[in-house]
C-alpha cells in the first residue's frame, strides 16, 4: 500500500505526539531530587532568626561554642533566658533536603539529604547532655529546654515533633515555651548571670 504525502505527514505528526507523551510520562515518574538550601540561603535564614530573637524581651547569647571531651566543638546558635528556663537552640545540618525522622527518644535522627540519600544526625539532647546535666545539677529549679531548627527544605510530613521547628517557627516556639514557664523563677536571674558568664568564657576559649 502506497502512502501519499498527506498520510506520511499525518502519521509522522501522530508519532511525534506519542513520543512527546512518552517522554513527559517518563520524566514525571522519575524520582525528584530533594531540595537543598544554598549556603547563601541558609546563612540568610540564620541571620533572619537572630534578628527576630533580638526583638523578643528575653536575654540571649548568640554563637556559643563549647569544647567536648574529644576536643571537638559543639555549636549552640542561641542560649535564651526565659522566665523559668534556659532554652538552647541548635541548627540541623544544612544538607537536609527532604523527610526528617526525629524521635525525641532516639539517639540519632534520620533525614533525607540533598542527594536523596538517608543521613543521620545526633539527637541534640545526647550531644548537649553534659551541659544540660551541669545546669540541672547546679540549678535544679531551672528547666532546660532544647529547640532544633531545620531549614525550610526539611519535610516532617506534618507538624514537627516537640523540640523541632522550621526557621519561621522559632519565635512562636520561644513564646510557647515562655508561656509554659509562667511566672519568673526566683533563681533564674542568678542562674543566668553565672551561666552566661561561663558560656561566654568557654566560647572565647573555643574560638581562640
Amino acid at each position: 500500500m502506497k502512502l501519499d504525502v498527506a498520510q506520511i505527514v499525518t502519521y509522522g505528526a501522530a508519532g511525534a505526539v506519542v513520543l512527546v507523551f512518552l517522554l513527559v510520562l517518563i520524566l514525571s515518574l522519575r524520582p525528584r531530587r530533594p531540595k537543598r538550601l544554598s549556603t547563601r540561603q541558609y546563612n540568610a535564614e540564620l541571620f533572619k532568626r537572630r534578628m527576630a530573637l533580638e526583638e523578643l524581651p528575653y536575654a540571649v547569647l548568640h554563637d556559643v561554642r563549647l569544647k567536648d571531651t574529644k576536643g571537638g566543638i559543639i555549636a549552640i546558635d542561641q542560649v535564651i533566658r526565659l522566665p523559668a528556663s534556659i532554652l538552647l537552640i541548635t541548627s540541623a545540618p544544612q544538607d537536609v533536603g527532604g523527610q526528617v525522622m526525629a524521635s525525641p527518644s532516639a539517639g540519632q535522627w534520620k533525614y533525607v539529604n540533598g542527594q536523596g540519600a538517608v543521613s543521620v544526625m545526633l539527637n541534640p539532647v545526647v550531644q548537649l547532655h553534659p551541659l544540660i546535666h551541669a545546669i540541672r545539677a547546679r540549678y535544679p529549679l531551672v528547666k532546660v529546654r532544647l529547640l532544633t531548627v531545620f531549614p525550610a527544605s526539611a519535610d516532617f510530613r506534618g507538624k514537627p515533633p516537640r523540640g523541632c521547628c522550621l526557621g519561621d517557627g522559632v519565635v512562636p516556639a520561644v513564646r510557647e515555651f515562655a508561656a509554659e514557664d509562667g511566672v519568673e523563677s526566683p533563681v533564674i536571674e542568678q542562674a543566668w548571670e553565672s551561666l552566661s558568664t561561663s558560656l561566654q568564657k568557654a566560647t572565647a576559649e573555643a574560638k581562640a
